[in-house]
């Protein structure tokens, strides 16, 4: 489907990691994508081709037609790394050479160059045909600010703090802000060299995983820590990082940049458990986050707090600030990495040329490629599969799921970013625990002590969860606690401290989805579904039909619903 009148186009774009590209109209975002989706390659970093290429073939015009460019930040590294350049970038900062590199060279580049990596972008851009003239950067942090803010606001006329924290950004690191209808004022920065997210990836690094990626592997293995080990090494990294005077930005402790101070770190670690680390590193980050958003709110008054910003992916810190007393409402911008800068990017365009009133609010996240009917037939006929066409989605994928099989579902509009959230899933009966070795074993052969999430309707989620506070969670970007009946859901629960990452839906957002759970819920009584990402183990989520036939052909999957029809291995 392409958009064909005669209007002019908004193109936002994020070269560098977990790059992604997003056309839209002053009125809505029509499409948004990773380069991951389109490449096949988990995080890409680098320059956005494929997603730039994707938005001009969903709108149907030639990149010379596209009179507004956007991006998210000043300074770019467009630059290709795979995810073995990566690793090495971290291990070489232990040689002279790449401590020299990491640590004088490439801040003095940077702080020389407030543009760096905008020649190289514009270049690319030219070669596809682009006019780049009138090309615009905002800042980073600013971008992410306004992603949250403007996406996730619920009334025009009121006043919310935003807070944005990720690993560095233009100089930054962190922020705080009060954005509303006159507005915005930056309450307090924190410069990139006393950076929380560099302290948690480098962890990361150090503990055998791939950092920029792994870092919620950390977190989930957390709860499984004792709490006494879990306050030792935590007072290890509290001499690393803390708060300054004011309470509203990050301090490292010592001389040396927090960035630099890993190897430094890991010898005082040496010989703590692993569970002990990573319970350590995450009631520190915890501790951090709480009083520092904390104190943003005493200093300014403002209840209401949206967040954006790649550590905000920390789902288990979200919900401790959503819990502290002053808060009255809390969100985060969902899949809130470097990959959502597009969005504050966008967002900050339409305010500045039309009006902040006119930005459009964030609906759904399901942003991407819809399933063509001729796609899904080739699909199908490529792969020998028996197939049908369902008259009754809900019910029938309901009585598969009460049967005890997982059912891959790739129907609709895929999802954008980092969650699945029901059209590029694997569903299953979240009360019976032995699902979690089996969808294991048949497609994502995922870390053991990872819990799948919850899937549930808003309006009955209080029967599964503690929400006193009424907060929205369409995104599944914070934790709950359960209720007692938490083994109704046991299977998408965490083992250690039965809270659970739950989305919760509402009928406008995913009507097909929403009768799948409606369904299950009349022949099962659990109006809960398990939910977790249909993907290989190290791929991105399914696109296509073709995608999802090829994962469900090389995996143990059964059934998978892919458009109007049910697959299945078994009939």
């Amino acid at each position: 489907m392409k958009e064909s009148s005669a209007i002019d186009y908004v193109l936002a774009i994020h070269a560098g990691h977990n790059a992604s590209a997003l056309v839209g109209t002053p009125d809505k975002i029509i499409y948004a994508v990773q380069e991951e989706r389109l490449t096949g390659e988990k995080n890409y970093w680098g320059f956005p081709e494929k997603s730039i290429q994707a938005c001009l073939a969903r709108v149907g015009r030639e990149a010379r037609e596209i009179k507004h460019i956007v991006f998210g930040a000043h300074q770019l590294v467009t630059r290709y790394h795979s995810r073995e350049d990566v690793i090495q970038s971290y291990a070489r900062q232990d040689s002279l050479g790449g401590a020299v590199r990491q640590r004088f060279i490439v801040p003095f580049v940077l702080k020389l160059n407030k543009r760096f990596g905008q020649k190289e972008v514009l270049g690319q851009l030219k070669a596809m045909g682009f006019n780049t003239s009138a090309v615009k950067f905002y800042d980073h942090h600013g971008s992410h600010a306004a992603s949250a803010y403007y996406g996730l606001r619920k009334n025009t006329m009121d006043k919310y703090l935003v807070l944005t924290c990720d690993g560095s950004g233009d100089d930054l690191c962190a922020s705080v802000r009060v954005m509303g209808p006159d507005g915005e004022k930056v309450v307090a920065t924190t410069q990139w060299n006393n950076s929380l997210g560099a302290l948690y990836s480098w962890t990361t690094f150090r503990m055998g995983f791939v950092p920029l990626e792994h870092e919620y592997k950390l977190m989930g293995m957390a709860p499984y820590a004792t709490q006494a080990y879990s306050e030792e090494i935590k007072s290890i990294y509290s001499s690393y990082l803390g708060l300054d005077r004011t309470g509203l930005s990050f301090e490292r402790k010592g001389f040396t940049r927090i960035s630099d101070a890993s190897k430094d770190l890991f010898n005082k670690l040496n010989g703590k458990r692993f569970d002990a680390i990573c319970g350590g590193l995450q009631i520190f980050t915890e501790d951090l986050l709480t009083r520092w958003a904390a104190n943003a709110i005493r200093k300014t008054g403002i209840k209401k707090v949206l967040v954006a910003g790649g550590v905000f992916m920390n789902v288990k810190a979200n919900k401790l600030i959503s819990e502290l007393p002053q808060v009255e409402y809390f969100e985060a911008f969902p899949s809130c990495g470097d990959e959502t800068l597009i969005f504050g990017a966008y967002y900050q365009y339409i305010a500045e040329k039309i009006s902040r009133e006119c930005v459009p609010v964030l609906e759904d996240f399901y942003s991407g490629d819809d399933l063509e009917p001729d796609e899904v037939t080739a699909a199908i006929k490529k792969f020998n599969h028996s197939y049908r066409a369902m008259e009754h989605p809900g019910e029938e994928v309901a009585d598969l799921l009460l049967k005890g099989h997982p059912v891959a579902r790739c129907k609709g509009p895929m999802e954008f970013g980092a969650r699945a959230l029901g059209n590029r899933s694997i569903l299953a009966d979240p009360g019976n625990l032995d699902v979690v070795r089996v969808i294991n074993q048949m497609v994502k052969k995922r870390d053991f002590w990872m819990p799948f999430a919850p899937m549930m309707k808003k309006e009955s989620s209080d029967t599964y969860i503690k929400n006193e506070k009424g907060l929205d969670s369409p995104y599944m970007m914070m934790t709950f606690d359960t209720r007692e009946n938490f083994r109704d859901l046991i299977a998408a629960v965490h083992n250690a401290d039965l809270t659970c990452r739950a989305q919760l839906l509402t009928k406008e957002q995913n009507r097909g989805m929403y009768e799948i759970i409606d369904q299950f819920e009349k022949k099962s009584g659990k109006g809960v579904v398990l939910n977790t990402s249909f993907n290989l183990h190290g791929y991105p989520i399914a696109r296509t039909g073709e995608e999802a036939m090829h994962i469900f052909h090389n995996s143990g999957l059964e059934y998978m619903e892919l458009g109007p029809y049910l697959i299945s291995k078994n009939t």
